[in-house]
């Protein structure tokens, strides 16, 4: 990253860029990734092995700086306590947005389009969830799509893995911020919808959503095994699509439940 959009870019890395390098190498690379030995500004005593720059890492580096930048000038426009955050980010990444920009501009126009609209919902405190969900959605399908970096035939099963992901995390994050965005008074779907509901029902609705988008991203992985078979990173992947949202959809209704055990709703 510090190579590609400057040194200040590393500070924004997180898991799931790397998670979207991996996913893209897995689709475009044939063969396995370079692997070498170098030093860095964090290790500079001894020298650790990195892979080489692939197309997945170019990409996911450029698309994690525009999400990054994009929450940096939300947190700005919010007016909250983080805008001081925001403006720090903001001027730290400025090289390496405006180089990310540079390689994708209709991309990044996309995302910050859609996470306009999804900020227009919130402000709504809209009430329909396939509307919530949408922009993310859209836009995490439009993100792994990769557009003209992966063969066409994972196109639609890579379109279909961004966009129930996109949707699960939208659900699976306002699930768990039900009781805490309650007692703040903050937009929360789930609240707009279920309004003095019993705990019952809520967690059923939620459990029900959570769990259909998680299967979804499991069906489309099957369809990038079929055409892309590689034992070693299907077993990362299932792990990572399968079993670990499962697993979150279970931590997180376990933690409503006992929020909920105290008078909570």
């Amino acid at each position: 990253m510090g190579k590609l959009l400057g040194q200040f870019s590393r500070l924004s890395l997180t898991y799931e860029a790397a998670v979207l390098a991996m996913l893209v190498d897995y689709c475009a690379l044939e063969g396995e990734p370079e692997t070498v030995r170098g030093k860095c500004a964090l290790h500079p005593a001894h020298p650790h092995p990195y892979f080489k720059v692939t197309p997945g890492i170019s990409y996911a580096a450029r698309v994690n700086i525009i999400l990054a930048s994009c929450a940096a000038e939300d947190n700005i426009a919010d007016g909250s306590g983080l805008r001081i955050k925001g403006r720090a980010a903001k001027a730290a990444w400025r090289k390496g947005l405006k180089r990310a920009r540079t390689a994708y501009p209709e991309l990044y126009e996309y995302i910050r389009g859609k996470l306009d609209r999804l900020s227009e919902l919130e402000k709504a405190r809209t009430q329909d969830i396939d509307d919530f969900t949408a922009p993310f959605a859209e836009l995490l399908g439009r993100v792994f799509t990769v557009d003209g970096m992966i063969a066409s035939i994972y196109s639609d099963a890579l379109y279909g893995l961004g966009s129930s992901l996109g949707r699960w995390i939208m659900l699976v994050d306002a699930a768990d911020d039900r009781i805490r965005d309650r007692k703040r008074g903050n937009f929360n779907i789930y609240n707009e919808r279920l309004g003095d509901s019993n705990e019952s029902e809520a967690d059923a609705l939620v459990r029900t959503h959570c769990i259909m988008e998680a299967e979804k991203c499991w069906q489309t992985l099957k369809q990038l095994h079929e055409g892309r078979p590689d034992p070693d990173t299907e077993g990362f992947m299932d792990n990572l699509f399968g079993e670990g949202l499962a697993f979150i959809d279970r931590g997180v209704s376990e933690r409503g439940r006992e929020d909920n055990a105290h008078g909570s709703v």
